[in-house]
């Protein structure tokens, strides 16, 4: 069965190995892709990439798994965590079960900028590990619940 992650909210999509954190490009997070709010966007809310159950939630980051143990996460901004949680509100709570589309943050990217970190998003598969990525829509723009990438699921 394969399972089909969605863009949490519209973006230009670009591979692991353009993100700058050499953590996550390097692949050892796991695979997967990113995406690049546009330079005009301002807030940006987050919706869950596929169905399942929001199995940790942070201000920057959520990590939502599905029905079959797929978990995928989605990390606002590179080094994000240095904000203390200013300008990200969280819409759910851990535990919450989600369908693909509902909301999970509100991104005020003001911050972020103001900090001059990057507000590249990482989505990635953090578990089961060892499992890869098909990506859809490399280089290119993408509004929100568009594939990104699908999975072989294991189970």
């Amino acid at each position: 069965m394969t399972l089909s992650v969605r863009a949490p909210f519209s973006a230009h999509v670009v591979p692991l190995s353009e993100v700058p954190d050499p953590v996550f490009a390097s692949g050892v997070v796991g695979d997967g892709c990113a995406l690049v709010p546009t330079a005009a966007e301002d807030c940006v809310t987050v919706h869950s990439p596929i169905n399942g159950v929001v199995t940790k939630l942070k201000p920057h980051a959520a990590i939502v798994t599905s029905t079959r143990g797929v978990s995928i996460l989605v990390h606002l901004g590179i080094d994000t965590v240095s904000l203390h949680g200013k300008g990200f509100a969280l819409l759910l709570e851990e535990g919450d079960v989600v369908a693909t589309g509902d909301p999970l943050i509100h991104w005020d990217l003001t911050p972020v900028r103001d900090a001059t970190l990057s507000p590249c998003v990482p989505i990635v598969i953090v578990s089961p590990p060892g499992l890869t990525a098909t990506s859809h829509a490399l280089r290119s723009q993408v509004s929100i619940l568009d594939p990104i990438f699908s999975i072989e699921d294991p189970a």
